[in-house]
């Protein structure tokens, strides 16, 4: 196989992924990092110092998804080890279904549902040590990408990027050579003035608010408290609040909360007091933050201005230039809430070194072979959860006007299709995964992006299940996921 010189632009984590597996397939790698962080000798110390500007996510919960898991043991077993020793744990399915049924039917399969407990910024932590101890990857901090270097391809017309322009944090510039450039500077990239510099095709996206902002904050549980159990879903949508809990490494896990952005009564969950009311009026959270039991360790975090983003690189069976490819937030990023984002960034850098592998000397073809496994892989994903962030948004808008979005007879005997659709999801799939293990697998395997997300409600065995325990809905009590609004407002402005 060709060796390759490959210049990857950011060192979070879609760039440490994508600089650790085209090393491991023998290609040089520089990373460049325009932050120059603070080294730390312990991910605590980390946590503590690291801000970082160009990933601000990296300050809130998240949800290493068992695709990443199962990607991270099997391919790089000794990361994997350095992470448990860094105080990462597992999430495992077979935990869970033991905690929800009384016999639970476990099958062979369901170890694969097995999720990484572990903050942002540890994962990062323990990445870099990992590219930078045991891979040929050189990572540089404190470089900034000013532009792209660019020939005219005579076989394509296109342009061929053949390095970068940077400049360093002394002042300094200089001219990087590249057989490629891999884009991994997150959702603020600057690769469509990169590229209309060097006389590309307009680098076009459709992007959508998320309809939410959110909040987060991180709690240590204390030395002598044991781990609550966990009762009931670690996250649900209230219709006008959604809510997650994240479990961390070294007895830390955090609380997310989220709401529509023109909510002003809920904005005030951005405060520390009013966050800790709003978390002790949640069934799920309760438990979690009392102070018996945890301590908060970190102010609220707030994320707002979400946007799920697609990027076009490939249009018309055309890239915009040879030789460079995005990957990560720079080509397709969703909700955070949902947890996807390393995920997905992992994804990219496995579709991009398996096109580099297949095509080492032929950008287009690389270009090509890559851009269908991002329609096949990653695609499906953003347009799941931009449909469900429309769904979401409607529903909140629904209640805010007192309109119950889960009613579905109309007045002349007609069905509204949203309306069936919200209930069967509410009284449908929410208690089934409480009441049939078939479910509430078929979900977390969805969830864990183990499958395709069409795979939950349009397979006819599993719609059947579902069908059945929303057909009993009349005879249960509703789930208490959580406090009407009313009554969560009154909790907030005591609080306030």
């Amino acid at each position: 196989m060709s060796r390759c010189n490959v210049v990857v632009i950011g060192g979070s984590a879609a760039g440490l992924a994508t600089a650790l597996l085209l090393s491991q397939d023998g290609h040089a790698v520089r990373l460049l990092e325009e932050e120059r962080l603070p080294e730390c000798a312990t991910p605590l110390e980390a946590f503590e110092l690291w801000e970082r500007r160009g990933s601000p996510q990296s300050r809130h919960s998240h949800a290493f998804l068992a695709r990443l898991h199962n990607a991270i043991k099997n391919r790089v077993p000794r990361l994997y080890q350095d992470l448990m020793e860094a105080g990462a744990d597992t999430l495992r399915f077979s935990d869970m279904a033991r905690e929800v049924f009384d016999e639970a039917e476990l099958i062979p399969e369901d170890e694969e549902i097995t999720l990484l407990a572990c903050r942002r910024i540890t994962y990062d932590w323990v990445m870099r040590r990992y590219v930078e101890r045991e891979t040929d990857a050189v990572y540089e901090s404190g470089v900034q990408v000013r532009g792209l270097l660019a020939d005219r391809d005579p076989s394509t017309d296109l342009p061929r990027v053949r390095g970068v322009r940077v400049q360093r944090d002394d002042g300094s510039e200089e001219e990087i050579e590249a057989d490629l450039v891999v884009d991994a500077s997150g959702r603020n990239s600057s690769l469509r003035e990169w590229l209309e510099e060097i006389g590309t095709e307009p680098f076009t996206q459709e992007s959508e608010s998320c309809g939410i902002f959110y909040c987060s904050r991180f709690y240590r549980l204390l030395d002598d408290a044991p781990t609550p159990a966990i009762d009931g879903p670690i996250g649900a949508d209230l219709g006008y609040m959604k809510y997650a809990i994240f479990l961390g490494d070294s007895r830390i896990f955090s609380i997310t909360l989220a709401a529509a952005p023109s909510d002003d009564a809920l904005r005030e969950v951005r405060r520390s007091e009013v966050f800790q009311a709003a978390a002790t009026a949640l069934p799920s959270t309760r438990a979690w933050v009392d102070p018996a039991v945890s301590a908060p360790i970190t102010d609220v975090y707030t994320y707002a201005n979400l946007k799920n983003t697609l990027r076009f690189f490939v249009r018309d069976g055309r890239p915009l230039a040879l030789g460079l490819y995005p990957v990560g937030d720079s080509l397709v990023h969703m909700n955070p809430i949902s947890g996807r984002g390393c995920t997905a960034a992992w994804i990219g850098a496995e579709l991009l070194t398996s096109a580099l592998r297949t095509h080492p000397g032929d950008p287009l073809a690389f270009a090509l072979e890559l851009d269908a496994g991002v329609q096949r892989e990653l695609v499906p994903w953003y347009q799941s959860m931009r449909e469900q962030d429309r769904g979401a948004r409607e529903t909140s808008q629904l209640t805010s006007e007192g309109i119950d979005p889960f009613a579905f007879q109309r007045p002349d005997g007609t069905i509204d299709p949203k309306g069936y659709m919200r209930s069967i999801l509410r009284d449908g799939l929410m208690p089934a995964m409480r009441e049939d293990i078939v479910v509430l697998r078929a979900f977390m395997r969805v969830f864990n992006m183990l499958d395709a997300p069409s795979d939950l409600l349009t397979k006819p065995e599993l719609m059947q299940r579902v069908l059945a325990v929303w057909q009993r809905r009349e005879q249960r009590e509703p789930m208490q996921l959580g406090p009407p609004r009313a009554e969560m407002l009154r909790h907030l402005e005591n609080a306030a």
